[in-house]
């Protein structure tokens, strides 16, 4: 039997011992046993304990490992954790390199202490943990260790449950401090490690970091999302003028790119950060992607948008062909005949979806799919010419989609706007913002509904035909049944319904000669863990490869591709992704699921962002949110507790560099 021993969230374990516990039910060692392939894992440290696998691992050597990291993380400005970090770091070197004496346990325990109780952030207040657990209860395997073993490799990070929960990995305690220095330009350059799009996602992002804040346990979470927003508009310039053109493309080998939306424009704006020259091809007259056309003026100004997408890729050298639609102007055949080494595809998932009714490919004035809605009111509104609508307006579904939709319609017809969904309001997949925000602009909303049939007279509509329901079951859980109440019928009378409950792939692009694989119910393509297609040299990325998201998860796609195709074009090496691997690790072992309290903090209420007043918003499409002030912004940030922690695996081989298994769709 493997030996196994630690300690976790407050308890001590060791599977040969007797007198000890067993090992924590909070504890999932299955989720941590190996690291990559089958390199098993010597030893796990974390903020909430320790467990060694290989009962020959040297605890000091581990431990030494671990603050090397923490020393390096200490921000520095509250005196425990920068002396302690230190001091600690020295204790453990010397205790390696020639032993302690007694009095250099006991004070090694004491700075640990000291750390632990009065350091202001997460680096110091829980860097200790595993540390004091191992000097409490397995003090001997310390002073005593073995020798003759050593770990072959080893993997740290410091991340936050903010950082976990964003797709792109921001940074976002770090930006968040250099807001509290008044260093916007340091803060945005933060985020500009990762895409391009700083204020336009700081205006659309859907703020999954918030939902995992460890703030909200207080009061709320940290607005972060407007605190990016701030770092990018309080600046003097717009993203683009921050590049400069420049003489910096020195590849030789040629990428193109399909789609100019958040994931084709982050990947052209990494690959041309390494030098490789980038042409991105647009069917449209502008770049942005569902951003540009799917995202209202009053969410996000799209002289923002260009800013932040086509002006930057031209200031870092590379070119944006718009008008140039795939398919039709262009095959791929004919990108790798001019010379292009890999082309990556970001062609999104434009098409809507309709309501399944006999009239969905009929020309019925007044049916459309949010989608196309949205794009032709956009195309109006851009034009200074916003579009008008007579008599009433019923959105079906109630997704952010549906929510652009119905927001958008009270500013343009002249009736009331419904919204028709089949569950509950806490089930709605929209953000609860645009909710909130729907209901101030005077959305009436139709809770536990469904469609039935459009009326329809002359080929035009006036009215859907819907139905209440009753849950069988907890109202609030996906999983209940919901069956038709007898006899409930009835018509909401209209002039206009809007299919708002989905999008999908312009399949037909792919079906034909370019050869490319597509996955689930050909609804997207097929790519593997390197976003590779079927297709030698052809990579994919965003909502045609992962289905309908959001800007973050598609600028995320974005940078993991143009990682896969640099790795492509110097060899087809591609390295095993070891922070991926630890994310997966933190989440599937649910390692910030504990119960840990938040330690006292002056309590700060979260800000709250002005806003143009609703009745007269809805009479233009003026920006609604108006952004932090500079005082918000600093009382904003200085909420921020800095929840960092630290994670260190040791494994028995070293990690596979490289890992190219092949496509398997």
């Amino acid at each position: 039997m493997q030996t196994i021993y630690g300690y976790w969230d407050g308890q001590p374990f060791d599977t040969e011992r007797d007198n000890f516990h067993s090992v924590p039910e909070s504890l999932k060692l299955e989720e941590l046993r190996f690291f990559d392939k089958n390199n098993p894992v010597d030893a796990f440290v974390s903020h909430r304990g320790f467990v060694v696998f290989n009962d020959k691992v040297n605890l000091i050597k581990l431990f030494r490992d671990y603050w090397k990291k923490a020393k390096f993380e200490s921000c520095g400005k509250c005196t425990p954790c920068r002396n302690g970090t230190a001091i600690i770091d020295e204790l453990l070197r010397k205790a390696d390199e020639e032993g302690l004496r007694e009095a250099e346990w006991n004070k090694l325990r004491d700075v640990a202490v000291m750390m632990e109780d009065t350091s202001f952030c997460g680096i110091g207040q829980t860097a200790p943990v595993a540390l004091l657990g191992a000097l409490k209860f397995f003090g001997e395997r310390l002073q005593k260790p073995i020798d003759g073993y050593e770990s072959a490799d080893s993997y740290t990070v410091s991340t936050a449950p903010c950082i976990e929960a964003c797709p792109a990995k921001v940074n976002i305690p770090r930006y968040i401090d250099y807001i509290k220095e008044n260093r916007s330009d340091l803060s945005t350059g933060v985020l500009l490690k990762k895409y391009p799009l700083v204020g336009s996602c700081g205006r659309v992002c859907v703020h999954f970091c918030e939902n995992a804040c460890r703030r909200g346990k207080l009061e709320a979470p940290v607005d972060i999302k407007n605190l990016k927003r701030y770092a990018a508009d309080s600046l003097d310039e717009t993203i683009d003028r921050l590049f400069k053109l420049q003489s910096i493309l020195n590849k030789k080998q040629k990428v193109a790119v399909i789609g100019a939306g958040g994931a084709g424009i982050t990947c052209a704006y990494h690959l041309l950060l390494d030098g490789y020259p980038v042409d991105i091809f647009e069917s449209k007259d502008r770049a942005g992607g569902m951003a540009l056309t799917g995202i209202p003026q009053y969410r996000l100004p799209k002289e923002l948008l260009v800013s932040e997408t086509s002006k930057v890729i031209e200031n870092l050298g590379g070119r944006v062909l718009f008008e140039r639609e795939f398919g039709k102007d262009f095959t791929l055949e004919d990108l790798f005949n001019d010379g292009y080494k890999a082309v990556f595809l970001g062609v999104g998932c434009s098409r809507g979806t309709k309501l399944g009714f006999p009239e969905d490919n009929e020309n019925i004035d007044g049916y459309t799919d949010g989608i196309s809605f949205l794009r032709k009111v956009e195309k109006s509104v851009s034009e200074g010419k916003p579009l008008h609508y007579d008599g009433d307006t019923v959105i079906v579904g109630c997704g952010n989609v549906a929510m652009d939709c119905c927001r958008t319609a009270v500013r343009i017809s002249n009736g009331k706007v419904s919204v028709v969904y089949r569950r509950t309001e806490k089930l709605s997949p929209a953000d609860p913002v645009e909710l909130k925000e729907a209901h101030n602009e005077g959305v009436n909303f139709n809770w536990l509904t469904a469609q039935k049939r459009l009326v329809i007279e002359d080929g035009k509509v006036t009215g859907l035909v819907c139905c209440k329901l009753k849950v069988e079951g907890d109202p609030n859980s996906r999983k209940s049944k919901l069956t038709e109440i007898e006899g409930s019928e009835f018509v909401i009378p209209c002039s206009k319904v809007i299919a708002a409950i989905g999008q999908k792939l312009e399949k037909e692009l792919f079906t034909g000669e370019e050869e490319i694989e597509l996955g689930k119910r050909d609804s997207i393509i097929a790519v593997d863990e390197y976003l590779r297609t079927s297709r030698e040299g052809v990579f994919a990325g965003g909502d045609c490869a992962v289905g309908p998201r959001s800007l973050i998860e598609a600028m995320a796609q974005g940078e993991k591709a143009a990682k896969s195709i640099k790795e492509y074009l110097e060899g087809g090496r591609y390295t095993y992704n070891k922070r991926d691997r630890i994310s997966e690790m933190i989440s599937k072992g649910e390692l910030f699921n504990d119960s840990t309290e938040c330690k006292p903090v002056i309590s700060t209420d979260r800000s709250v962002i002005p806003e143009l007043e609703p009745d007269i918003r809805t009479e233009n499409f003026d920006e609604v949110e108006l952004g932090l002030t500079p005082e918000q912004a600093n009382t904003e940030a200085n909420r921020c507790m800095r929840c960092y922690r630290i994670f260190l695996v040791e494994t028995a081989n070293r990690i596979d560099d490289t890992n190219d298994t092949g496509f398997e769709g």
